[in-house]
């Protein structure tokens, strides 16, 4: 279980945020790890007992595990992303592009060091149809040049943005991406 909370320590990212649908998270509960039938059954009880709850259930594939600290915050902040496919490609197309081409070029171009991508199950109202979250260093809260992994190499920033921005063209519709920066804490 994991609780990603948006707080003073996350809100120094705050100029990465986007909002392509409001209102934006401010707190996220991460329950890994579970059958897709308990999923379900958490996703109906949650929105049930909180109002403005919104509960996903996701297919989730761990591509960088952070280092965690159960009951510590874990060090810099938790990109989280939502977006929704693009409108002219197929399901199979948008998941063989994003997992099997784009997730390298992620890790290349980028001083990510946790990776989650959660692909939203189908049938679901989430608004979505995919979550990433990245971990990043707390310096990449407040500089370019340490998100993209280039600090003293302008060249090397561009070739990254560049790099990543036209991977992300290849997949993801993008009116439809939500940005935030949160904390995190593993607490079991």
């Amino acid at each position: 279980m994991r609780l990603l909370i948006d707080d003073k320590d996350s809100a120094v990212a705050a100029g990465y945020q986007q909002c392509a649908k409001a209102p934006l998270p401010t707190a996220c509960v991460c329950l890994d790890d579970l059958e897709e039938s308990e999923a379900h059954t958490l996703k109906v009880e949650l929105e049930s007992l909180f109002e403005r709850a919104r509960a996903t259930v996701f297919e989730t594939q761990l591509v960088l595990q952070p280092d965690w600290q159960i009951g510590q915050r874990t060090p810099g902040t938790v990109q989280l992303c939502t977006f929704q496919q693009k409108r002219d490609i197929s399901r199979a197309e948008f998941i063989a592009i994003w997992r099997d081409s784009h997730t390298q070029i992620a890790i290349d171009t980028q001083s990510t060091f946790g990776y989650f991508q959660n692909l939203a199950l189908e049938g679901q109202d989430s608004g979505f149809d995919a979550l990433v979250e990245e971990h990043f260093p707390i310096e990449a809260a407040t500089s370019p040049e340490a998100f993209f992994d280039a600090v003293g190499d302008p060249a090397k920033l561009k070739h990254n943005i560049d790099c990543m921005m036209e991977s992300c063209a290849r997949f993801i519709q993008q009116d439809t991406i939500n940005v935030i920066h949160l904390s995190e804490y593993k607490i079991h």
